[in-house]
């Protein structure tokens, strides 16, 4: 069921994970083409977190061949774990400290960055006394503002109220890159389901791979994952 590539920015093959012997991701192979729109839906303890981490560089496969062409960036489940300075200005700053940029260049983008992420009214706070949504808002730009080829998103929404999702997955929407691919990690199907490609893991293996109309014949793949068929899937079959 997988659809066609071309032009691919990431490949996967055959990769397997392992953490003190026990099997994470088994027999992985994945192709993400530059542009893409892609939800990875999987329970939690499925191996979302452990496929993004192989991809980002963060952990290392056991086996298995990781091939990436570009910059990534990334945004956590806890936006406290990408967020190393104490102002906005600080963690905007460090994405492109790795960039051969001009001091100016540097501070008209932080300036961009935080009109177009609606951060001036809070820009002069200390980021600790920022609320959740407001952090992860800041992380998100913090990913973006080096301009990836490929962003991940771990569960970016499963740690603020159901408004700061709202703001979080509008902004996403306006404001990415149309040749920015995207990974959206998540076990909530209503926060994916306008995106273009589906992939379902269970148990470390990838069970689906396709498109909407795809998915929505195949409910069944949602029990194989140990998930619960969503709602949305469930009213169309």
């Amino acid at each position: 069921m997988s659809p066609e590539k071309s032009d691919n920015l990431l490949s996967l093959l055959n990769i397997s994970v392992k953490a003190g012997g026990t099997s994470i991701l088994e027999d992985f192979s994945l192709d993400v083409s530059k542009g893409e729109r892609l939800a990875l839906l999987g329970r939690n303890g499925s191996g979302k977190t452990t496929l993004l981490n192989t991809i980002s560089g963060l952990k290392k496969p056991f086996s298995g061949r990781v091939s990436l062409e570009g910059q990534i960036g990334v945004v956590f489940q806890n936006p406290d774990s990408a967020l190393f300075g104490s102002t906005i200005e600080e963690n905007l700053a460090f994405p492109l400290q790795s960039l051969s940029l001009a001091r100016s260049e540097i501070v008209e983008r932080i300036k961009l960055f935080i009109s177009r992420f609606d951060l001036t009214g809070i820009r002069g706070r200390d980021i600790l006394t920022l609320s959740g949504g407001q952090r992860q808002l800041v992380s998100l730009a913090a990913a973006l503002i080096s301009e990836p080829d490929l962003l991940l998103l771990d569960e970016p929404l499963s740690m603020i109220d159901r408004h700061d999702r709202e703001v979080m997955l509008a902004t996403l929407s306006e404001i990415v890159r149309p040749e920015t691919s995207v990974i959206f990690a998540t076990n909530r199907f209503s926060e994916v389901q306008d995106f273009e490609r589906f992939v379902l893991i269970g148990r470390g293996r990838k069970l689906f791979d396709g498109n909407s109309k795809e998915l929505k014949e195949s409910p069944s793949v949602f029990v194989e994952a140990e998930m619960t068929i969503p709602f949305e899937i469930a009213i169309s079959c």
